[in-house]
Protein backbone atom coordinates (compact mmCIF):
# COMPACT_ATOMS: atom_id res chain seq x y z
CA UNK A 1 0.00 0.00 0.00
CA UNK A 2 1.40 3.41 -0.96
CA UNK A 3 1.84 6.52 1.11
CA UNK A 4 0.38 5.61 4.40
CA UNK A 5 0.23 8.00 7.28
CA UNK A 6 -1.58 8.61 10.50
CA UNK A 7 -2.12 7.18 13.93
CA UNK A 8 -4.19 6.42 16.98
CA UNK A 9 -4.89 7.58 20.44
CA UNK A 10 -7.84 6.57 22.54
CA UNK A 11 -9.31 9.48 24.40
CA UNK A 12 -11.28 8.81 27.53
CA UNK A 13 -14.89 8.96 26.54
CA UNK A 14 -16.55 11.77 28.37
CA UNK A 15 -20.20 12.59 28.49
CA UNK A 16 -21.62 11.99 25.09
CA UNK A 17 -23.10 13.62 22.10
CA UNK A 18 -25.11 11.94 19.51
CA UNK A 19 -26.67 12.92 16.28
CA UNK A 20 -28.18 10.87 13.58
CA UNK A 21 -29.12 11.23 10.00
CA UNK A 22 -31.63 8.86 8.53
CA UNK A 23 -29.70 6.32 6.51
CA UNK A 24 -30.93 6.83 2.98
CA UNK A 25 -32.46 10.27 3.44
CA UNK A 26 -33.85 12.76 5.87
CA UNK A 27 -32.58 15.97 7.41
CA UNK A 28 -29.71 16.30 9.84
CA UNK A 29 -30.72 15.55 13.40
CA UNK A 30 -28.88 16.62 16.53
CA UNK A 31 -29.67 14.61 19.64
CA UNK A 32 -29.91 16.31 23.02
CA UNK A 33 -28.51 13.45 25.07
CA UNK A 34 -25.64 11.05 24.98
CA UNK A 35 -25.69 7.30 24.28
CA UNK A 36 -28.17 5.44 26.43
CA UNK A 37 -29.96 8.67 27.31
CA UNK A 38 -26.99 10.03 29.25
CA UNK A 39 -26.27 13.72 29.83
CA UNK A 40 -25.69 15.94 26.79
CA UNK A 41 -22.11 16.86 25.90
CA UNK A 42 -20.60 20.23 26.80
CA UNK A 43 -21.76 22.98 24.46
CA UNK A 44 -19.31 24.19 21.82
CA UNK A 45 -17.01 27.02 22.79
CA UNK A 46 -17.54 30.42 21.13
CA UNK A 47 -15.53 31.20 18.02
CA UNK A 48 -12.13 32.56 19.14
CA UNK A 49 -10.85 36.00 18.27
CA UNK A 50 -7.69 34.45 16.79
CA UNK A 51 -8.84 31.22 15.10
CA UNK A 52 -6.57 28.58 13.61
CA UNK A 53 -7.72 26.26 10.82
CA UNK A 54 -6.07 22.88 10.13
CA UNK A 55 -7.05 21.23 6.83
CA UNK A 56 -6.48 17.50 6.25
CA UNK A 57 -6.80 15.99 2.78
CA UNK A 58 -6.99 12.20 2.35
CA UNK A 59 -5.64 11.49 -1.12
CA UNK A 60 -6.82 8.57 -3.21
CA UNK A 61 -10.58 8.57 -2.64
CA UNK A 62 -11.53 7.58 0.91
CA UNK A 63 -14.45 5.15 1.14
CA UNK A 64 -17.51 6.53 2.94
CA UNK A 65 -19.42 3.28 3.42
CA UNK A 66 -16.77 1.37 5.36
CA UNK A 67 -16.10 4.40 7.58
CA UNK A 68 -19.70 5.30 8.39
CA UNK A 69 -21.39 1.93 7.91
CA UNK A 70 -25.09 1.42 7.06
CA UNK A 71 -26.24 -0.90 9.87
CA UNK A 72 -30.02 -0.87 9.44
CA UNK A 73 -32.88 -0.13 7.09
CA UNK A 74 -32.87 -0.36 3.31
CA UNK A 75 -29.34 1.02 3.04
CA UNK A 76 -27.96 -1.84 5.14
CA UNK A 77 -29.54 -4.42 2.85
CA UNK A 78 -28.15 -2.75 -0.27
CA UNK A 79 -24.72 -2.33 1.31
CA UNK A 80 -24.48 -5.97 2.38
CA UNK A 81 -25.72 -7.17 -1.01
CA UNK A 82 -23.24 -5.09 -3.00
CA UNK A 83 -20.30 -5.82 -0.69
CA UNK A 84 -20.65 -9.50 0.13
CA UNK A 85 -16.99 -9.94 1.17
CA UNK A 86 -15.97 -6.40 2.14
CA UNK A 87 -18.92 -5.36 4.29
CA UNK A 88 -18.17 -4.30 7.87
CA UNK A 89 -19.97 -6.22 10.61
CA UNK A 90 -22.30 -3.91 12.57
CA UNK A 91 -20.83 -5.42 15.74
CA UNK A 92 -17.54 -3.74 14.79
CA UNK A 93 -19.10 -0.27 14.80
CA UNK A 94 -20.25 2.34 17.30
CA UNK A 95 -23.91 3.17 16.78
CA UNK A 96 -24.37 6.80 15.80
CA UNK A 97 -28.13 6.41 15.67
CA UNK A 98 -30.46 6.39 12.66
CA UNK A 99 -28.96 3.21 11.20
CA UNK A 100 -25.37 4.50 10.91
CA UNK A 101 -22.38 2.89 12.62
CA UNK A 102 -18.92 4.42 13.01
CA UNK A 103 -16.29 1.84 12.10
CA UNK A 104 -14.35 1.08 15.29
CA UNK A 105 -11.19 0.92 13.19
CA UNK A 106 -11.43 4.72 12.95
CA UNK A 107 -9.45 4.90 16.17
CA UNK A 108 -10.24 7.60 18.69
CA UNK A 109 -13.10 9.06 16.67
CA UNK A 110 -15.88 7.39 18.66
CA UNK A 111 -14.62 9.08 21.82
CA UNK A 112 -14.43 12.46 20.09
CA UNK A 113 -17.94 11.91 18.76
CA UNK A 114 -19.21 11.05 22.22
CA UNK A 115 -17.71 14.30 23.49
CA UNK A 116 -19.73 16.17 20.87
CA UNK A 117 -16.68 17.43 19.05
CA UNK A 118 -17.13 15.91 15.57
CA UNK A 119 -19.43 17.10 12.79
CA UNK A 120 -19.87 14.35 10.17
CA UNK A 121 -20.65 15.09 6.52
CA UNK A 122 -21.54 11.82 4.75
CA UNK A 123 -22.33 12.15 1.07
CA UNK A 124 -20.28 15.31 0.51
CA UNK A 125 -19.39 15.86 -3.13
CA UNK A 126 -19.93 18.01 -6.19
CA UNK A 127 -22.34 18.43 -9.09
CA UNK A 128 -21.20 16.65 -12.27
CA UNK A 129 -18.57 14.61 -10.44
CA UNK A 130 -15.40 13.38 -12.07
CA UNK A 131 -13.65 10.08 -11.30
CA UNK A 132 -10.21 11.50 -12.07
CA UNK A 133 -8.06 11.94 -8.96
CA UNK A 134 -6.30 14.98 -10.37
CA UNK A 135 -9.30 16.81 -11.79
CA UNK A 136 -11.43 16.08 -8.73
CA UNK A 137 -8.70 17.32 -6.39
CA UNK A 138 -8.28 20.49 -8.47
CA UNK A 139 -12.02 21.16 -8.35
CA UNK A 140 -12.09 20.64 -4.59
CA UNK A 141 -9.14 22.98 -4.16
CA UNK A 142 -10.46 25.66 -6.49
CA UNK A 143 -13.79 25.68 -4.65
CA UNK A 144 -15.27 28.30 -6.93
CA UNK A 145 -18.58 28.72 -8.65
CA UNK A 146 -16.46 29.55 -11.72
CA UNK A 147 -13.19 27.55 -11.51
CA UNK A 148 -10.10 29.51 -12.45
CA UNK A 149 -6.40 29.58 -11.69
CA UNK A 150 -6.58 30.15 -7.95
CA UNK A 151 -7.67 28.10 -4.95
CA UNK A 152 -10.20 28.87 -2.25
CA UNK A 153 -7.54 29.21 0.44
CA UNK A 154 -5.36 31.23 -1.94
CA UNK A 155 -8.23 33.66 -2.47
CA UNK A 156 -8.71 33.78 1.28
CA UNK A 157 -5.01 34.62 1.60
CA UNK A 158 -5.40 37.42 -0.97
CA UNK A 159 -8.20 38.81 1.16
CA UNK A 160 -6.81 38.32 4.67
CA UNK A 161 -3.01 38.09 4.46
CA UNK A 162 -0.76 41.13 4.10
CA UNK A 163 1.15 41.43 0.83
CA UNK A 164 4.42 41.57 2.80
CA UNK A 165 5.52 41.23 6.39
CA UNK A 166 3.07 38.38 6.99
CA UNK A 167 5.02 35.43 5.57
CA UNK A 168 3.97 32.57 7.87
CA UNK A 169 0.21 33.16 7.92
CA UNK A 170 -0.48 30.04 5.83
CA UNK A 171 1.70 26.90 5.98
CA UNK A 172 1.48 23.58 4.15
CA UNK A 173 3.46 20.64 5.48
CA UNK A 174 3.33 18.59 2.25
CA UNK A 175 3.58 20.59 -0.97
CA UNK A 176 1.57 23.53 -2.32
CA UNK A 177 -1.61 22.34 -4.03
CA UNK A 178 -3.69 24.65 -6.20
CA UNK A 179 -5.99 25.47 -3.30
CA UNK A 180 -3.23 27.43 -1.55
CA UNK A 181 -2.37 29.67 -4.49
CA UNK A 182 -3.80 33.16 -4.77
CA UNK A 183 -3.26 36.09 -7.08
CA UNK A 184 -1.14 38.12 -4.66
CA UNK A 185 -0.37 35.68 -1.85
CA UNK A 186 0.50 32.01 -1.59
CA UNK A 187 1.13 29.73 1.35
CA UNK A 188 4.65 28.53 2.15
CA UNK A 189 5.62 24.86 2.25
CA UNK A 190 7.53 23.80 5.37
CA UNK A 191 7.84 20.05 5.72
CA UNK A 192 10.31 19.89 8.57
CA UNK A 193 11.53 22.13 11.40
CA UNK A 194 15.11 21.19 10.53
CA UNK A 195 15.21 21.80 6.77
CA UNK A 196 13.49 25.16 6.30
CA UNK A 197 16.64 27.19 6.75
CA UNK A 198 19.75 28.30 4.86
CA UNK A 199 21.75 26.72 3.37
CA UNK A 200 19.46 24.76 1.11
CA UNK A 201 22.09 22.60 -0.59
CA UNK A 202 25.03 20.42 0.35
CA UNK A 203 28.10 19.46 -1.63
CA UNK A 204 28.47 15.96 -3.05
CA UNK A 205 30.72 15.14 -0.09
CA UNK A 206 28.05 16.13 2.42
CA UNK A 207 29.65 19.37 3.56
CA UNK A 208 27.38 22.37 4.09
CA UNK A 209 28.17 25.47 2.11
CA UNK A 210 28.68 28.67 4.09
CA UNK A 211 25.17 30.07 4.59
CA UNK A 212 26.24 33.70 5.00
CA UNK A 213 27.11 34.52 1.36
CA UNK A 214 24.32 32.26 0.14
CA UNK A 215 21.76 34.15 2.16
CA UNK A 216 23.21 37.55 1.29
CA UNK A 217 23.17 36.71 -2.40
CA UNK A 218 19.64 35.38 -2.25
CA UNK A 219 18.39 38.46 -0.40
CA UNK A 220 20.15 40.86 -2.77
CA UNK A 221 18.85 38.99 -5.80
CA UNK A 222 15.24 39.37 -4.76
CA UNK A 223 15.44 42.89 -3.36
CA UNK A 224 13.04 45.20 -5.19
CA UNK A 225 14.94 48.07 -6.79
CA UNK A 226 12.42 50.14 -8.62
CA UNK A 227 9.50 48.61 -10.47
CA UNK A 228 10.19 45.37 -12.39
CA UNK A 229 9.59 45.56 -16.09
CA UNK A 230 7.23 42.61 -16.29
CA UNK A 231 4.59 40.94 -14.16
CA UNK A 232 6.63 37.72 -14.25
CA UNK A 233 9.70 39.39 -12.77
CA UNK A 234 7.55 41.14 -10.18
CA UNK A 235 5.94 37.84 -9.16
CA UNK A 236 9.35 36.14 -8.94
CA UNK A 237 10.71 38.93 -6.76
CA UNK A 238 7.70 38.87 -4.47
CA UNK A 239 7.89 35.06 -4.16
CA UNK A 240 11.59 35.28 -3.35
CA UNK A 241 10.96 37.95 -0.75
CA UNK A 242 8.15 35.91 0.80
CA UNK A 243 10.41 32.88 1.11
CA UNK A 244 13.29 34.96 2.48
CA UNK A 245 11.06 36.59 5.11
CA UNK A 246 9.36 33.30 5.99
CA UNK A 247 12.64 31.42 6.37
CA UNK A 248 14.18 34.05 8.60
CA UNK A 249 11.13 34.40 10.84
CA UNK A 250 10.55 30.64 11.01
CA UNK A 251 14.15 29.95 12.03
CA UNK A 252 13.97 32.53 14.79
CA UNK A 253 10.66 31.32 16.21
CA UNK A 254 11.02 27.55 15.88
CA UNK A 255 14.50 27.49 17.43
CA UNK A 256 16.83 24.51 17.56
CA UNK A 257 15.19 22.48 20.32
CA UNK A 258 12.25 20.23 19.52
CA UNK A 259 9.02 20.20 21.51
CA UNK A 260 8.04 17.01 23.35
CA UNK A 261 4.31 16.35 22.79
CA UNK A 262 2.10 15.95 25.86
CA UNK A 263 0.65 12.68 24.49
CA UNK A 264 2.17 9.87 22.41
CA UNK A 265 1.53 9.99 18.67
CA UNK A 266 1.47 6.98 16.33
CA UNK A 267 5.02 6.08 15.49
CA UNK A 268 6.26 6.96 18.99
CA UNK A 269 7.89 4.18 20.97
CA UNK A 270 5.50 4.86 23.85
CA UNK A 271 2.33 4.75 21.78
CA UNK A 272 -0.12 2.43 23.58
CA UNK A 273 -1.13 0.50 20.44
CA UNK A 274 1.82 -1.67 19.38
CA UNK A 275 0.56 -1.87 15.78
CA UNK A 276 1.05 1.88 15.43
CA UNK A 277 4.56 2.16 16.85
CA UNK A 278 6.49 1.30 13.71
CA UNK A 279 6.35 2.23 10.08
CA UNK A 280 5.71 5.30 7.99
CA UNK A 281 3.47 7.72 9.88
CA UNK A 282 3.40 10.77 7.64
CA UNK A 283 0.19 12.37 8.93
CA UNK A 284 1.25 11.74 12.52
CA UNK A 285 4.53 13.54 11.86
CA UNK A 286 2.81 16.48 10.17
CA UNK A 287 0.30 16.99 12.98
CA UNK A 288 3.01 16.73 15.61
CA UNK A 289 4.95 19.39 13.69
CA UNK A 290 1.86 21.62 13.45
CA UNK A 291 1.33 21.28 17.21
CA UNK A 292 4.92 22.41 17.71
CA UNK A 293 4.44 25.45 15.47
CA UNK A 294 1.27 26.38 17.39
CA UNK A 295 3.08 25.91 20.71
CA UNK A 296 5.90 28.18 19.61
CA UNK A 297 3.41 30.87 18.68
CA UNK A 298 4.18 31.10 14.99
CA UNK A 299 1.88 33.80 13.54
CA UNK A 300 0.08 31.21 11.43
CA UNK A 301 -3.65 30.98 10.89
CA UNK A 302 -4.04 28.11 8.43
CA UNK A 303 -2.13 24.82 8.26
CA UNK A 304 -2.59 22.14 5.61
CA UNK A 305 -1.55 18.48 6.01
CA UNK A 306 -1.95 15.55 3.64
CA UNK A 307 -2.40 11.83 4.03
CA UNK A 308 -2.85 9.18 1.35
CA UNK A 309 -3.15 5.55 0.37
CA UNK A 310 -6.94 5.50 0.05
CA UNK A 311 -7.04 4.37 -3.59
CA UNK A 312 -8.01 0.85 -2.53
CA UNK A 313 -8.65 -0.90 -5.85
CA UNK A 314 -7.36 -4.10 -4.25
CA UNK A 315 -6.73 -5.48 -0.77
CA UNK A 316 -9.34 -3.11 0.63
CA UNK A 317 -10.22 -5.42 3.55
CA UNK A 318 -6.57 -5.46 4.64
CA UNK A 319 -5.58 -1.86 3.95
CA UNK A 320 -8.61 0.28 4.69
CA UNK A 321 -8.95 -0.58 8.41
CA UNK A 322 -5.29 0.27 8.97
CA UNK A 323 -5.63 3.52 7.02
CA UNK A 324 -8.62 4.44 9.17
CA UNK A 325 -6.79 3.44 12.33
CA UNK A 326 -3.76 5.54 11.51
CA UNK A 327 -5.86 8.54 10.51
CA UNK A 328 -8.14 8.46 13.54
CA UNK A 329 -5.22 7.91 15.88
CA UNK A 330 -3.36 10.85 14.38
CA UNK A 331 -6.34 13.18 14.62
CA UNK A 332 -7.28 12.21 18.16
CA UNK A 333 -3.70 12.46 19.45
CA UNK A 334 -3.34 15.88 17.87
CA UNK A 335 -6.61 17.08 19.39
CA UNK A 336 -5.57 15.82 22.84
CA UNK A 337 -2.11 17.40 22.50
CA UNK A 338 -3.62 20.80 21.71
CA UNK A 339 -5.26 20.93 25.14
CA UNK A 340 -1.82 21.18 26.76
CA UNK A 341 -0.67 24.12 24.64
CA UNK A 342 -1.03 27.65 25.96
CA UNK A 343 -0.50 30.44 23.45
CA UNK A 344 -0.45 34.21 23.79
CA UNK A 345 -3.98 34.26 22.37
CA UNK A 346 -5.48 31.42 24.38
CA UNK A 347 -5.49 27.65 24.77
CA UNK A 348 -4.70 25.95 21.47
CA UNK A 349 -7.60 23.51 21.66
CA UNK A 350 -9.98 26.47 21.94
CA UNK A 351 -8.43 28.11 18.88
CA UNK A 352 -8.11 25.17 16.45
CA UNK A 353 -10.71 23.82 14.03
CA UNK A 354 -9.80 20.71 12.01
CA UNK A 355 -11.60 19.92 8.75
CA UNK A 356 -10.99 17.07 6.33
CA UNK A 357 -12.13 15.47 3.10
CA UNK A 358 -11.07 13.27 0.19
CA UNK A 359 -11.44 14.03 -3.51
CA UNK A 360 -14.22 11.45 -3.85
CA UNK A 361 -15.52 8.21 -2.34
CA UNK A 362 -15.55 4.65 -3.67
CA UNK A 363 -18.07 2.74 -5.77
CA UNK A 364 -20.71 0.90 -3.77
CA UNK A 365 -20.24 -2.49 -5.44
CA UNK A 366 -17.01 -4.33 -4.62
CA UNK A 367 -14.73 -5.53 -7.39
CA UNK A 368 -12.35 -8.47 -6.83
CA UNK A 369 -11.32 -7.48 -3.34
CA UNK A 370 -11.30 -3.75 -3.96
CA UNK A 371 -13.42 -0.74 -4.78
CA UNK A 372 -13.31 1.42 -7.89
CA UNK A 373 -13.51 5.20 -7.93
CA UNK A 374 -16.85 6.54 -6.73
CA UNK A 375 -18.50 9.83 -5.97
CA UNK A 376 -20.01 10.91 -2.65
CA UNK A 377 -17.44 10.83 0.15
CA UNK A 378 -16.97 11.75 3.81
CA UNK A 379 -16.12 15.14 5.25
CA UNK A 380 -15.72 16.08 8.89
CA UNK A 381 -14.96 18.94 11.27
CA UNK A 382 -13.37 18.50 14.71
CA UNK A 383 -12.95 21.03 17.49
CA UNK A 384 -14.18 22.48 20.74
CA UNK A 385 -16.12 25.02 18.72
CA UNK A 386 -17.99 22.27 16.85
CA UNK A 387 -21.53 21.23 17.68
CA UNK A 388 -21.22 17.49 17.06
CA UNK A 389 -23.56 15.50 14.87
CA UNK A 390 -24.36 14.59 11.29
CA UNK A 391 -24.92 17.56 9.04
CA UNK A 392 -25.72 16.00 5.70
CA UNK A 393 -28.03 13.31 4.42
CA UNK A 394 -26.62 9.84 4.02
CA UNK A 395 -26.78 8.81 0.34
CA UNK A 396 -29.59 6.46 -0.65
CA UNK A 397 -27.97 3.18 -1.67
CA UNK A 398 -31.20 2.00 -3.28
CA UNK A 399 -31.09 4.89 -5.75
CA UNK A 400 -27.68 5.01 -7.40
CA UNK A 401 -26.70 6.86 -10.56
CA UNK A 402 -26.29 5.20 -13.96
CA UNK A 403 -22.69 4.21 -13.10
CA UNK A 404 -23.65 2.54 -9.85
CA UNK A 405 -22.33 5.42 -7.76
CA UNK A 406 -23.95 7.33 -4.92
CA UNK A 407 -25.60 10.69 -5.53
CA UNK A 408 -23.96 13.40 -3.47
CA UNK A 409 -26.14 15.03 -0.81
CA UNK A 410 -24.09 18.08 0.24
CA UNK A 411 -22.04 20.42 -1.94
CA UNK A 412 -18.44 20.56 -0.72
CA UNK A 413 -18.54 24.35 -0.89
CA UNK A 414 -21.13 24.36 1.90
CA UNK A 415 -18.33 23.14 4.16
CA UNK A 416 -16.03 25.90 2.95
CA UNK A 417 -18.73 28.55 3.36
CA UNK A 418 -19.40 27.47 6.94
CA UNK A 419 -15.71 27.70 7.84
CA UNK A 420 -15.18 31.03 6.07
CA UNK A 421 -18.27 32.71 7.51
CA UNK A 422 -18.33 31.26 11.01
CA UNK A 423 -14.70 30.47 11.85
CA UNK A 424 -12.42 32.69 9.78
CA UNK A 425 -14.87 35.59 9.75
CA UNK A 426 -14.78 36.54 6.08
CA UNK A 427 -17.45 36.60 3.40
CA UNK A 428 -17.72 33.16 1.81
CA UNK A 429 -19.53 34.74 -1.13
CA UNK A 430 -16.48 36.89 -1.84
CA UNK A 431 -14.07 33.93 -1.64
CA UNK A 432 -16.22 31.30 -3.37
CA UNK A 433 -17.89 33.52 -5.95
CA UNK A 434 -21.35 32.29 -5.04
CA UNK A 435 -23.75 31.70 -2.18
CA UNK A 436 -23.58 28.37 -0.34
CA UNK A 437 -25.63 27.66 2.78
CA UNK A 438 -23.85 27.22 6.08
CA UNK A 439 -24.18 23.74 7.60
CA UNK A 440 -24.80 24.77 11.20
CA UNK A 441 -22.02 22.95 13.08
CA UNK A 442 -20.32 26.21 14.12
Amino acid sequence: MSKRREFLQTLAAGSAAMTGLACGGGGAVTASSGPGGGPPPPPPTPAPTSPILVIITAEGGMDLLDALVPIGGANAGAYQNLRPTLKVNPAATTDLGSNIGLNNAFAGMAALHQQGRVAWLPGIGMPNPTLSHFLAADLWWQGSAVPGGTGWMGRYADLAFARSGDPLRGISTDGLPLGLQGVDRNFVNISSPDTYRFPSTRSEWGSVEDPVPLRAGFTDGFALSGTPGSSGLKAAMESGQLYDQAQSLFSNLIGTSRRTPSVPYPGDATYPDATLRDGYRHLSYQLKFIAEMVAKDLPSQVFVATTGGFDTHSNHARDFPLLLKEMGASLSAFYADLASISTAKGNAQDRVLIIGWSEFGRRVRENNGGLDHGTAGLGYAIGKGVKGGLYSNFPDLTSLDSNGNMKFTTDFRNLYATVLDKWLGVSSRTVLGGSYPNLGFL
